[in-house]
């Protein structure tokens, strides 16, 4: 049983950026970049997209079928995170389609800079056995190192995010610090349902170019210049 889920999560509620999963970047809507690349990896795969909005299934149904499921009302809401919607998916995808997953694949469409050799690597890494998980990310300049991070109370008082950050005096003291990018990401099924967690166990990071996670108007200006670049 080596077949992956992979699941794309496009909650329609976005607030920064109105219906963001389906707004364009250089010729293709980011929904429909993440499912182009999903058909593209080297593993068989399942592909669902997580989403509350039937316009969105519309929307990929050229690509993928009809989809005969959308999230619950309770996973619709900006508070949810995304173990509980890569369970859900994971549950109605077995009973729909009557399959067993090895693993689950989670591609976010708001990183459209990834390659999918991002995520055959992730899922390489967790079907070899050796890890329970796989997550893409990037090391993080050190000019917004975590230990150089402030915070600002009710009274507008600066501290120190983390107290041991006084002692940094030099860049040279800073350990490397990285950040989930949202290219890839893979967990086994037994990981994912028993310690609902993507970092319960061995996981593995797949470090990559430095990329962007999709907020603003400026994100998506960038994207599109980086993209055109290649």
């Amino acid at each position: 049983m080596n077949k992956a889920l992979i699941v794309i999560p496009a909650r329609s509620g976005s607030k920064g950026l109105p219906n963001k999963n389906i707004i364009h970047c250089y010729g293709e809507t980011l929904l429909r970049r993440a499912v182009k690349v999903a058909q593209s990896v080297s593993f068989e795969a399942r592909i669902v997209v997580s989403t509350d909005s039937p316009d969105y299934l519309i929307h990929v149904e050229p690509l993928i079928g009809k989809q005969e499921f959308l999230r619950p009302d309770y996973l619709s809401g900006d508070q949810i995170g995304d173990v509980e919607v890569l369970v859900h998916s994971l549950h109605a995808s077995e009973i729909l389609y009557k399959e067993e997953y090895s693993c689950v694949v989670m591609i976010q469409p708001t990183s459209p800079l990834r390659h999918v050799e991002h995520v055959n690597t992730c899922y390489d890494y967790v079907q070899s056995g050796d890890f329970s998980s796989a997550i893409t990310c990037h090391q993080v300049d050190s000019k917004y190192h975590p230990y150089k991070s402030l915070t600002v109370d009710a009274d507008g008082l600066l501290s120190l995010f983390y107290e041991d950050g006084g002692s940094i005096v030099s860049r040279q003291q800073l350990s490397s610090a990285y950040i989930r990018n949202g290219a890839a990401y893979c967990v086994s099924t037994a990981m994912l349902c028993i310690k609902k967690s993507l970092f319960a166990g061995k996981t593995k990071a797949v470090i990559t170019e430095p990329m962007i996670s999709i907020d603003t108007h400026e994100d998506l200006v960038e994207c599109e210049r980086i993209i055109a670049s290649l």
